[in-house]
């Protein structure tokens, strides 16, 4: 399951907040470790600020807090690297509400500090959510009680000291801003969170409904399909129960396993296209020469495609970090509708293999010199099921799988075809190991 990395601010800090290899289960249990994990490092910056300005000031007797804070903070983090996600947000939200006391239970000065026991409410509902909303309830309620005894409790848990007015007004505004720079930063972690939750619904939503329209199309076209060879085999069949004629029971036998031929055809092509969206992608080295040499000696010696002349630009080391498996079916799907579909009007057929290196990617282009394919099919042509006239003998699966296994593979495919002159489809794959895995 893959996730947005941009919530966290790059990959460094993914890992930083919840681990490298620490696997989160669902997309609730990611946000609230990116969540936990952001709040925790905006305390420590915190505990950090105020270790700095009561240096500068050279205010002793504070640092102790501080630094414990920093301290409990990073195991925190800790702990949210190692997936023990609730327990991480209980050790940080408790810890935050006892400092805030701590310091709020001795500010006779009114300095602001009773404002952080809003942010800790804020920040136990972010951290434990719906979900775990007694948590969120019970440290509401701790932070709440918290506030009233340190504001009326009479009472402080550490050494009174005398500080200036200059040093008192500081605080305030130190404590009323890092104050709301917390809340608003609680608040812009839930509204990014919450806008991608929403990006991700309405795409897969889109997704549910091309797949539904895409399987009526499929179940309709794949029954027909199925069983237009059934219906003919069955009248064959029938013919061959009342004739005795050889020459006539020779054609028949011959219709019958031209109808097998493509029933066969049409169920392998149903499995490439279930292979491609259910399989994960198994990538290894794929020596591009041997594997085009490969498709072409399995088409070139079909019925009919002896007289066909293929020509080869491949250079012979060039390689792809690839799913092997998924480029032969793209290969033999594009090189056998460039035989399948040569001109037999024309006394010199040909079919031309190129690879160049173009960077990062890979292209390769497979042209011919047959029927071609008007300019109105161009845009359809990769539609499921579709075919570009009356005539064609495919299912209308073969396009449509090369350009969803292309997709799989972060592949990329243009056609560009004159009718009468041939067709060339160039297709671009990424040279190194930049594929899309489950």
């Amino acid at each position: 399951m893959e996730f947005p990395r941009h919530l966290m601010f790059g990959k460094r800090f993914r890992n930083l907040v919840i681990g490298r290899e620490n696997y989160i289960e669902s997309w609730y249990d990611y946000k609230n470790a990116v969540l936990r994990g952001n709040l925790v490092i905006v305390a420590i910056l915190v505990g950090l600020t105020y270790l700095v300005v009561d240096w500068v000031n050279g205010i002793d007797g504070n640092q102790a807090y501080y630094i414990a804070a920093i301290l409990i903070g990073l195991l925190s983090l800790y702990l949210n690297r190692l997936g023990k996600h609730k327990l991480s947000g209980i050790l940080f939200v408790l810890l935050i509400n006892l400092l805030v006391f701590l310091f709020a239970s001795n500010d006779q000065y009114r300095s602001g500090v009773y404002i952080y026991f809003v942010v800790t409410a804020i920040s136990a509902i972010t951290i434990f959510g719906h979900r775990d909303k007694y948590w969120a309830f019970a440290f509401v309620c701790l932070s709440v009680a918290l506030f009233f005894v340190s504001y009326w409790g009479g009472f402080s848990l550490k050494p009174v000291h005398t500080y200036s007015e200059a040093y008192i007004n500081l605080n305030f505004a130190i404590n009323f801003m890092i104050a709301m720079l917390s809340a608003i930063a609680q608040l812009y972690f839930m509204i990014t969170i919450n806008d991608k939750t929403e990006k991700e619904i309405l795409a897969k939503n889109e997704l549910l409904a091309k797949t539904n329209a895409e399987l009526d199309r499929f179940v309709y076209s794949a029954s027909h399909d199925l069983r237009a060879p059934l219906r003919s085999l069955l009248g064959l069949i029938e013919v061959t129960r009342h004739t005795t004629n050889p020459e006539e029971l020779e054609q028949c036998y011959l219709l019958m396993k031209d109808r097998v031929h493509n029933m066969d055809a049409f169920i392998k092509e149903i499995i490439d296209f279930s292979r491609n969206a259910r399989q994960a992608i198994k990538k290894e080295p794929v020596v591009l020469l041997r594997v085009i040499q490969e498709t072409i000696n399995d088409l070139k010696f079909a019925e009919g495609m002896e007289q066909i002349y293929v020509r080869l630009d491949i250079p012979p080391g060039h390689q792809l970090i690839t799913d092997k498996s998924r480029l032969s079916v793209v290969l033999h799907n594009l090189i056998g509708n460039a035989f399948k579909y040569s001109d037999p009007e024309k006394q010199n057929q040909e079919v031309a293999v190129r690879v160049v290196a173009e960077g990062d990617f890979t292209r390769i282009e497979i042209s011919d010199n047959g029927l071609g394919i008007a300019e109105e099919h161009h845009q359809k042509i990769f539609e499921m099921f579709y075919r570009a006239s009356e005539q064609s003998s495919g299912s209308g699966l073969g396009l449509y799988i090369v350009r969803e296994t292309l997709a799989r593979l972060n592949g990329t495919i243009k056609l560009e075809s004159t009718p009468g002159a041939g067709s060339t489809f160039t297709l671009w794959l990424p040279t190194g190991s930049d594929q899309k895995s489950l």
